[in-house]
């Protein structure tokens, strides 16, 4: 079930489960493999050979070997035999459209979390939510440090599941709490809780452990059809005292990114 422990957002307490991918049962290895191959290939834009996706992928040159194999035969990738490269195939081509018309053109979410990342040092994310919780779809990370993709962390006690929390009306915000089964008595700090965010456009707070504080800021909805939160953590010392100043590189990020966003369309 993962990780569970007290944290405390802005006077709110409640209980916190973090889910890593890999304690899921249900994880398939080799569609994850499959999925980081074509995320690979976004993040180069260049035919790949075989040596350079085993590489990424850290496996055994014949696992990736027959996993590629297995991706050209169902067409998601095509192979060129005279160059021993791999590209992904035309029968992505309206996925990859679809993609931009979601979440915006040229990986524009991509370079807002990378900007935030260089301009303050810290690890910043980009969560969405799944159920009860929020899951870290995207990270930049500082050099040496790793955050999992797909972690999951509740919604109800964390900093970036409060500014999703704000983006909702009281009623629904109810409705997750009984699901959660958070007490009744806690309800009214998280409504007030998210009163302040809507009106601050922030929430901020200590993880599980203690060792990080959070900065999260609901994104706008414009450009995007699923809620999605951006969330920056470091070392509690570092944010606390640099905190206006994070806030305001997120904002300006988060303003750059909407405008660049507009110019494209």
């Amino acid at each position: 079930m993962g990780l569970i422990a007290p944290t405390s957002i802005r006077g709110q307490h409640s209980l916190v489960r973090v889910k890593r991918p890999s304690e899921r049962r249900s994880l398939s290895r080799s569609a994850t493999r499959a999925l980081d191959v074509l995320e690979f290939f976004g993040e180069v834009r260049r035919p790949l050979r075989a040596v350079e996706i085993s590489k990424m992928l850290g496996m055994h040159a014949s696992t990736t070997n027959q996993l590629l194999k297995t991706m050209v035969d169902s067409a998601h990738l095509v192979f060129d035999a005279r160059k021993k490269t791999y590209l992904p195939s035309p029968r992505l081509a309206e996925f990859s459209a679809w993609m931009d018309e979601t979440y915006g053109a040229g990986g524009r979410l991509r370079e807002l979390i990378r900007d935030v990342q260089s301009l303050t040092g810290m690890i910043v994310t980009l969560t969405t939510p799944n159920d009860l919780f929020m899951q870290v779809v995207d990270v930049a990370t500082p050099v040496g440090r790793q955050t999992e993709r797909g972690l999951r962390i509740s919604l109800f006690g964390s900093a970036i599941g409060s500014a999703y929390l704000s983006m909702l009306e009281d009623g629904e915000v109810r409705r997750l709490a009984l699901r959660a089964r958070v007490p009744a008595t806690e309800v009214p700090t998280i409504l007030a809780g998210a009163a302040r965010i809507r009106r601050d456009g922030y929430a901020d707070g200590a993880s599980t452990d203690k060792t990080f504080w959070s900065i999260a800021m609901p994104l706008p909805a414009q450009g995007l059809r699923v809620p999605t939160v951006l969330g920056l953590a470091g070392p509690p010392e570092h944010v606390r005292e640099r905190l206006a100043e994070f806030r305001e590189v997120m904002r300006d990020a988060i303003a750059h990114w909407i405008n660049d966003s507009a110019n494209r369309r």
